[in-house]
Order: structure tokens, then sequence, then C-alpha cells
């Protein structure tokens, strides 16, 4: 048996106790004048029975008052106002669960808390504990690795890639792309683009290899276009010269437009991206265009068989490293933990940053929780079984309430015998 159950019935028993006590006790003050006659105008038999008789009566109105909470008086035809936590089953749902809400999930009660508890701290000396930090970063990989599992589930894998596909047939990649360009001309950012550029081709015109390759092309051009003019001239010192020159020239325009701001060139490259951005916004053939260029990308097989292919080498590979026991991202993780937990112990700025974000989202989350807490629990009370659920509100308060009946019985006893007293000193 439950020990909740045994500490009750022992309860009940020992208010029962009580109970028989005084009435032994008014029965015999009343037995003892027929067989005593000359007790019958004792005093402290009238004392005694006047006292049993209240200790009775206060006895049996506290039993009557205990149990009408918890069982309807009598079983069969229960008159009213008994059975009360049973017949009031929905008021207790309502009332318990906005007690919850206004006491425990207000705005302040909430902010309270958390400037009280010093999360942060706690949460720094927690996470400084390398057991901790280890245990925890155990079950982010576990939970990262169940995700992926769920992801790589057939149904889920087919309705991700249609929401997917869905969602890359809605973007809008004609408005996309004005916004990027937008974005980039403004702070004329395709400028310092257009710089990065002319540095790399700089850089590979000045290699020896460009030019040696420079070189072989002019030769195979000579051979090809002019043979009879190659068999004459001597065709490699011309490739070699000709290639000098070609880098020359190609490398003092890369610097005149590179240290010029005014460069034709570069106004000819703010034209061109203006004009493409314009017709970009305005053109139907520009939007057609791109509208088909999208519908290629996102119907191409090719490209979506490849996509396919490295999500499952990236799956695999992080499957595989999410569940190796004291593997790389397990030490990874667990080292970033046990440093930030150092961090929000030791830094304040960082620990009071923490609790005011923490209160902030509390704050914010509270209404929410506290609404969805109060449905639960009303609804929660709600489904109980009437009967079940006064028998588990007896099981948990009932054995204080057994001390009712004793302290009834005790009391009403006391107050009866002052009330004799009080007589006997009125008569006299």
């Amino acid at each position: 048996m439950h020990q909740k159950q045994v500490q009750l019935r022992k309860a009940k028993q020992l208010a029962l106790w009580c109970l028989v006590v005084a009435g032994s006790i008014f029965v015999g003050t009343i037995l003892i004048p027929k067989f005593f006659p000359e007790l019958a105008s004792a005093w402290w038999l009238g004392l005694i029975k006047m006292a049993s008789e209240a200790a009775l009566v206060g006895g049996l109105a506290d039993w009557f008052a205990v149990t009408a909470l918890f069982k309807p008086i009598p079983a069969r035809y229960p008159i009213p106002h008994t059975n009360i936590v049973a017949n009031n089953k929905r008021a207790i749902a309502d009332n318990l669960s906005l007690f919850v809400k206004d006491k425990f999930f207000h705005a302040t009660a909430i902010e309270k808390l958390i400037k009280e508890s010093d999360p942060a701290k706690g949460a720094g000396r927690w996470l400084s504990n390398v057991n901790n930090s280890t245990r925890l970063s155990r079950f982010l990989c576990d939970a990262l690795s169940g995700i992926l599992r769920v992801i790589d589930d057939k149904p889920v894998k087919a309705f991700i890639a249609k929401t997917a596909h869905k969602g890359l047939k809605q973007i809008d990649l004609r408005q996309l792309m004005v916004t990027s360009l937008n974005s980039v001309t403004k702070e004329r950012q395709h400028q310092v683009v257009l710089d990065k550029v002319l540095g790399k081709l700089a850089s590979l015109m000045s290699q020896p290899s460009t030019q040696e390759y420079i070189a072989e092309t002019l030769v195979a051009w000579l051979k090809t276009e002019y043979s009879r003019v190659e068999k004459i001239l001597p065709s490699s010192w011309l490739s070699e010269k000709g290639a000098l020159i070609a880098v020359k020239a190609v490398s003092s325009i890369l610097d005149d437009i590179y240290h010029d701001a005014e460069h034709p060139i570069r106004h000819a490259f703010d034209e061109q991206v203006h004009e493409f951005l314009y017709e970009l916004q305005h053109s139907p053939l520009m939007e057609e265009k791109v509208n088909r260029y999208k519908a290629q990308l996102v119907n191409d097989p090719a490209l979506n068989g490849y996509i396919h292919k490295s999500w499952q080498r990236f799956h695999a590979w992080l499957l595989a490293s999410l569940e190796a026991r004291e593997g790389l991202v397990e030490t990874k993780v667990s080292r970033w933990l046990q440093e930030l937990g150092i961090s929000l112990t030791e830094n304040s700025d960082l620990s009071q940053a923490f609790n005011t974000h923490i209160g902030e989202a509390a704050k914010y989350m509270a209404p929410e929780l506290a609404d969805f807490l109060t449905r639960h629990i009303r609804d929660t009370i709600n489904s109980w079984d009437e009967r079940e659920m006064a028998e588990q509100v007896e099981l948990n308060i009932g054995r204080d309430l057994q001390k009712v009946r004793i302290n009834g019985t005790l009391v009403g006893g006391l107050i009866g015998a002052i009330l004799f007293a009080v007589e006997r000193l009125i008569g006299s």
C-alpha cells in the first residue's frame, strides 16, 4: 500500500478512536447513575458528562465537515453541499489555473525571479565543471544526430524536398538580384570588385607561366594563319617578344585603370552596371530570361542530383562525427561550453548581459507560457474522474484534515467543561 494511504488510514483510525472514547464516556455517564444512584448528584459526573457530550458533538460535526469535502452524505441520496471537491471540479480547475497564472507567471514575478537567481552565474558555475560540459556536449550531439536521422527518413526527406522545391519556385529571383545589386552599387562596391579583378589580372600577367602561355599561343597562331611566313621568320623569338609586349601593354592599361578613379573604362563599367540594373528592373524580356534561368536551375536533373549526392556525403560525415564518442565534435563543443561557463563566471559584463537577455525573453514568453499552462492545468483537471480527483485530494491533505477532527473532539470537550464551570458559577 502507498505510504500516503497508510498515513491517511492511521489518521482516520486515531480520529475515530477519539470519537469512540468520547461517546463511550458519554454513555458511561448516563449508565453510572442507574447502577450507583448515590453518584447521580456528584458534580464531577456532570462535568464529565457535559465535556464528553460536547466532545462527541464537536467530533461528529468535524467528521461531517471533513467527510463532506470528499464524499456524498449519505451515499445514495446525498444532502446538498456534500461531496464538495467532486461537485466543484470545474470551478477548482478554473480557479487553480488562474491562480498559477496570476501569481507565478506575470512579468514582475518573472523579472524578480531572474534578478534574484542570477542564472548567468549559476549556468557559468555548472558549465565550468568538465563533467557537466562533457555531458551537455554529448546530449547536444545526440539531439542533433537524432534530428539528422529524422530528416533522413524517406517521408520526411520527400516532404522537405517538396517544400524546398515549392519555396524555390516562389522566390522572386529578379527582385532578389535587383536588391543585391542596389546594395552593391549604392556604396560603389562594384568598383571595389573591379579593383580586385584588376589586381588579380595584373598579378596573373606578371607570372612567367602566363607569359610562356601567351608565347606558345602566338607560335601556334603564326603556324596556323601564316605558315609560309613562319618558315622564314624566327617565330619563337617573335612570340617571346610579342608576349612581353602584350604583357607590358595589358599591365600598363590595368595599372592606369587601377590608379585612375575617373578612367573611361571605369565610367563605362558604371554605365554597364546601371544599364543592366535598369533592364533587370524594367525590362519584361529580362524578367522572362531570369525566370527561365530560375526554372532551368530548379528543374535541372544534373544540379538536383549533385545537390542530393553532396547532401548525402555531408549528412553521413556529420552524423558519424556527432555519434563518435569523445570524437572531435563532442570534444570541441565540450571545450566551447566550458569556456563559456568560465566567461560567465568571471566576466560580470557578460553575465549581466546574459541575465538581461534571459529576463527580456522570459517576460516576452511569460504571457504565452502562462496561457498554455493555464489551459493545460484546466483541461487536465477537467479530464479527471470526479471520484478519483476527490480521492487524490483527500490522499494528499486528508491526513491534516483528520487532525481537525481530533482537535474538534478535544476542543469540544474543553468547551463543554468550561460551559459546565460557567453554569455552576452562575447557578451558585
